[in-house]
């Protein structure tokens, strides 16, 4: 949708590695470097990511994985004028897309607490032992740790973060509030129409065409009783208190 506004003017880099690996390198707790060289190295690879010779081109945006979100401030510090956005969604809805792969013990988020500092923090300080946790509940930990850093960098950032819940009309959330009034990307009508055009596109398709449909009420329904009841136990208040957030799109002066 971010390109779809203006081909012509804006570049648009989804879920690209250079910058990915910048934001991780020093470390989600900075045991390698400091904030502000994991900065620095994130402004060069930017820099030359931004580079253009083409004069019609006037704005650059960046969609990055959610793992990056433990290192947001790694981005705040690079770029501290510069408005972004927290994408999420229901916690149900996000674990069933997050373990959707063939064997649950592979997937992404259940994995990670064999060596997330911030999910062994999270762990210890809920009272629960590493050994009484299964799949679904380790997946609920970090997607929490994810959510809970959003919301520190979204306090501290004092509204430049906004925090959007990923819905079947989303596009009017960007459309209406986060392109006009929270990028200061103006909008006019052939752009708009685009943007509502391109929004039927999955986006993970990575090329492929295909029509997108929303699948919100299809994972609730196939949610198993594990899956509800991790989501509820570990990641309901992290998305309540999102929610909740004075810089909540819903709740945001901006609007």
């Amino acid at each position: 949708t971010m390109m779809a506004m203006n081909p012509m003017k804006h570049r648009v880099y989804s879920e690209s590695s250079p910058p990915i690996a910048a934001i991780k390198a020093c470390g989600e707790l900075y045991e390698n470097c400091s904030v502000e060289a994991g900065a620095n190295l994130l402004r060069d690879i930017i820099y030359m990511m931004g580079r253009s010779n083409d004069p019609n081109e006037e704005n650059l945006f960046f969609k990055f994985q959610s793992i990056t979100t433990r290192n947001m401030d790694t981005f705040r510090k690079a770029f501290p004028e510069t408005p972004w956005m927290y994408l999420y969604r229901e916690p149900v809805e996000v674990m069933m897309s997050q373990l959707n792969v063939p064997q649950m013990r592979m997937a992404n988020c259940v994995r990670s607490h064999s060596h997330s500092e911030m999910v062994s923090r999270f762990v210890a300080r809920s009272g629960y032992r590493p050994p009484d946790l299964d799949d679904e509940e380790w997946c609920a930990i970090h997607l929490a740790t994810l959510c809970e850093s959003a919301i520190m960098n979204l306090n501290d950032a004092d509204g430049l973060g906004m925090a959007v819940n990923y819905h079947k009309d989303l596009v009017h959330d960007f459309l209406d509030t986060v392109f006009p009034k929270h990028f200061n990307v103006p909008l006019d009508q052939e752009a708009i129409d685009r943007v509502i055009k391109v929004s039927g596109t999955y986006s993970k398709n990575r090329g492929r065409q295909g029509e997108f449909k929303a699948d919100s009420e299809e994972k609730e329904k196939k949610a198993s009783d594990g899956i509800r009841e991790a989501s509820s136990l570990f990641l309901e208040p992290s998305f309540h208190t999102l929610q909740d957030s004075r810089y909540n799109i819903r709740n945001s002066a901006v609007q």
